[in-house]
């Protein structure tokens, strides 16, 4: 015979519907911040390989930048001596030093000469009459390197000037310097350009081949005449940098005419 009972019908939301227990909600949470954890570890070495990879490259693009000048300066060197700010003593076309600092490994190695420099050999910079003070003549942490006349300066704004142009580089700290002077002759009341060029540098050391082939560590020689040495110039400039980061940068420069 057919049953015509009505069936039990279950509470609403009893076990039609069933909510998650508290363990597993916990179980949940954790793998969910153990999932976050290994997400942001990864973002984090990413972050950070990012932001090293791109102070390398500014860091390249300075040496190269800075390198770039210092090599041009260099060539593009030009016979014509300049006048003091008194307008009575000449100082030579150029005129330079051996360097500065203490170079951490043989020269020898590095340049494959046999005119080389010791471990841990220090370079000062003679004293001479430099036609850019780099705002502080006094300072004894300004050593300056060398001074130059280049020709070649570029004159895109059409100003009433040479194209040659009074180079200086000086190491203040372990920065390397440029400075420039609008005019070419030194005048009162003319305040140079101080461009920072190279940071972070320990030490500099520059050498000069003369017309015998041989190398001299001061520009001009003492055994030049005075005459002679105003506008005489190597025939080739050695310039090794190097950096407390990026170790030892060495360019040999061919002086042009």
């Amino acid at each position: 015979m057919l049953n015509l009972k009505p069936r039990h019908k279950a509470p609403l939301g009893s076990a039609a519907i069933r909510g998650f227990t508290l363990i597993e909600i916990m179980v949940a949470l954790l793998i969910l911040g153990i999932m976050a954890a290994l997400g942001y570890g990864t973002y984090r070495a990413a972050r950070i390989s990012a932001e090293r990879t791109e102070e390398s490259l500014s860091r390249s693009r300075e040496l190269e930048f800075g390198m770039r000048m210092l090599v041009q300066d260099l060539t593009q060197t030009v016979p014509r001596p300049v006048r003091d700010i008194l307008g009575q003593t000449r100082l030579p076309a150029m005129q330079g030093s051996g360097g500065y600092g203490t170079l951490s490994v043989p020269t020898a190695a590095i340049s494959g000469s046999g005119v080389g420099s010791s471990p841990g050999m220090s370079f000062a910079s003679q004293s001479f009459n430099s036609s850019s003070k780099f705002g502080s003549g006094t300072n004894a942490n300004v050593a300056p390197i060398i001074d130059l006349t280049r020709g070649g300066w570029s004159n895109t704004a059409g100003q009433q000037r040479s194209t040659l142009q009074r180079v200086s580089y000086s190491l203040v700290g372990d920065v390397l310097k440029r400075s420039y002077q609008v005019n070419l002759d030194t005048v009162q009341g003319n305040k140079p350009v101080v461009q920072d060029l190279l940071s972070g540098v320990k030490a500099i050391q520059l050498r000069y081949l003369d017309g015998n082939s041989a190398w001299q560590t001061q520009w001009p020689p003492q055994t030049i005449a005075a005459a002679e040495a105003l506008a005489i110039r190597p025939v080739a400039v050695e310039v090794i940098i190097e950096f407390k980061d990026w170790g030892r940068v060495r360019r040999l420069v061919e002086v042009a005419g």
